[in-house]
């Protein structure tokens, strides 16, 4: 009798050896997409926001203030232009999973945020500029929080966007840090170069 006989059958052997198959594609994530405050009359809310606290703050008599009243609009359009082509390319780099667009909406977003703090506070800056001289430095104030947390808000948007994307969380997280600092300190660098 042939050899041939006792061979198992081929189907049998392919299964029998699972480190020899193909490894399962990975399942798509069924995490939502975040809702971002992308629409237009959110950000026209929120670009007159950070317009109408630097208006605020400069109505208290001092013409230095009303001069530097759009630094709070100037220092936001300089570190979004300037820092987030940044992001996108180090995140690139890093090979992290988020898209591009997704990276750019979430820094959108929340600038978009802060910017509509800004018209929440615009009333009480306006009232102590009309009452007193503390205006400017209210206004300042303002400017300053409310630029820490759009950072704070960008932070946690891009990790959240990372973490839907089925990306590394370490990875996004320290990247995300440093891309924050970055825009920081461009963002306290065109507000020092605006108002003094």
């Amino acid at each position: 009798m042939s050899n041939a006989a006792f061979a198992p059958p081929l189907p049998a052997l392919v299964g029998a050896h699972p480190q020899l198959d193909e490894p399962a594609a990975p399942a798509p994530s069924t995490i939502p997409a975040p809702e971002y405050h992308l629409r237009p009359w959110v950000q026209a809310r929120a670009v007159g926001g950070v317009a109408a606290l630097g208006l605020a703050a400069g109505l208290a008599g001092q013409d230095w203030a009303l001069a530097r009243a759009p630094a709070g609009l100037a220092v936001g359009c300089g570190v979004f232009m300037l820092a987030t082509p940044a992001l996108v390319v180090g995140h690139q780099y890093l090979r992290l999973r988020a898209a591009p667009g997704a990276l750019v909406a979430a820094v959108a977003d929340a600038f978009a945020r802060g910017g509509v703090v800004a018209l929440g506070a615009a009333p009480a800056v306006l009232w102590l500029a009309a009452t007193s001289d503390m205006g400017p430095t209210v206004g300042l104030l303002g400017l300053l929080g409310i630029g820490a947390f759009a950072l704070a808000r960008v932070l946690a948007n891009l990790v959240d966007v990372e973490r839907r994307a089925g990306g590394s969380l370490e990875a996004a997280t320290g990247f995300s840090l440093l891309w924050t600092g970055l825009a920081a300190l461009i963002g306290l660098r065109l507000l020092f170069a605006f108002l003094f």
